[in-house]
């Protein structure tokens, strides 16, 4: 082993304590940075397979009421490749031993017994099923919302619908990648006790909001070589006579728009938290190096004396950096690595 070698190791020996602390410093702001960019690639590349397979919505509109015919004419607009009509209300909610106001809106399913696989914007059930075709009583309610009531299969919730209330018997307890984040129009963040997305079938839905034959929302893809914008366009002139309230891209959906909003703050957190943890590491080092060559002036001499030049007393002191360096990096993708795995 060269000189200069051992008098590294024993340099790291005698600053044990200080190395330690600042490897720490430095695994710290590895950790952090590989801890964030995996939790968001993860959750980036989850969403994007979810939408996919979930089949979730490129344009949404919603108006005051439309004959079911106007669909056709929709799905003729160049660049759309699927609609899908619906209705949906925002209703008053009854929940025993809550009491706040709530407030649900609800969504309709399509009518048959394996249209909900076909459907947009298709349900995940944690647990039970879909509604029944002609049962008027049946509802299926978002994971979130009977999570914060402890509402499971088979409780009952009141639900005011156009004035009257009725009894819903939850059937299935879902995910929809529409409602990822559930937030009351108007609201700035989600209130899982005080605002639910419920699905009911689409027969009794239009029966009770005088709907039939007719609808109030609707959902589309557009075709690979579709333009969004003039399709948005085309889709706003068909639907102002009919109280249209205007049709919106995936970006501007709420649920979407939240989830792209949380992203974007969690890639700010992997740059800027593990810069000041490196930048403190590297303030550190600089006082520890800084110090060290200070006291070992003498020792500096005695090595030119011996023939070693500033090239190889200068290399000494950065292999000293790097090995501190090295052993905080390591330590930092090894937590990093854990750390993200745990947090997604």
């Amino acid at each position: 082993m060269k000189s200069l070698d051992r008098k590294l190791l024993r340099n790291l020996w005698g600053m044990k304590g200080q190395v330690l602390a600042i490897a720490l410093v430095i695994a710290s702001g590895a950790a952090t940075y590989i801890m964030s960019l995996s939790t968001l690639d993860s959750l980036s590349l989850t969403r994007a397979s979810y939408y996919q397979e979930y089949r979730f919505a490129e344009l949404f509109a919603s108006l005051k009421r439309a004959p079911e015919s106007l669909k056709w004419r929709i799905g003729e607009i160049p660049g759309v490749e699927r609609v899908e009509t619906r209705v949906t209300a925002l209703v008053s909610v009854d929940i025993d031993g809550f009491p706040d106001p709530v407030t649900g809106r609800l969504v309709s399913l399509p009518d048959g017994p394996d249209a909900g696989d076909s459907m947009m914007n298709r349900l995940y059930l944690r647990k039970g099923r879909l509604v029944e075709s002609g049962r008027d009583n049946e509802v299926v309610v978002s994971e979130a919302f009977s999570k914060a009531h402890g509402l499971s299969i088979g409780d009952k919730v009141g639900v005011t619908i156009n004035g009257r209330r009725r009894g819903l018997t939850i059937v299935g307890i879902a995910l929809s990648p529409e409602y990822i984040l559930q937030i009351r129009p108007g609201a700035l963040v989600p209130d899982f006790k005080r605002y639910g997305i419920f699905w009911m079938g689409r027969t009794p839905l239009a029966r009770a909001y005088n709907m039939e034959g007719a609808f109030n929302d609707l959902v589309m893809t557009i075709s690979g070589g579709g333009n969004e914008g003039d399709v948005i366009d085309r889709l706003d002139a068909l639907l102002t006579p009919y109280g249209g309230l205007g049709a919106y891209s995936r970006a501007d959906q709420t649920s979407h728009r939240f989830l792209t909003m949380e992203f974007q703050m969690l890639g700010q957190m992997a740059t800027l938290f593990p810069l000041i943890f490196l930048g403190v590491a590297a303030f550190l080092l600089n006082v520890v190096i800084n110090r060290l060559i200070t006291l070992q002036r003498e020792e500096v001499a005695i090595l030119k004396a011996f023939g070693y030049t500033n090239l190889h007393i200068a290399a000494h002191y950065l292999k000293l950096v790097l090995v501190i360096v090295i052993v905080g990096s390591l330590g930092g993708l090894a937590a990093g690595a854990w750390l993200g795995r745990g947090l997604s």
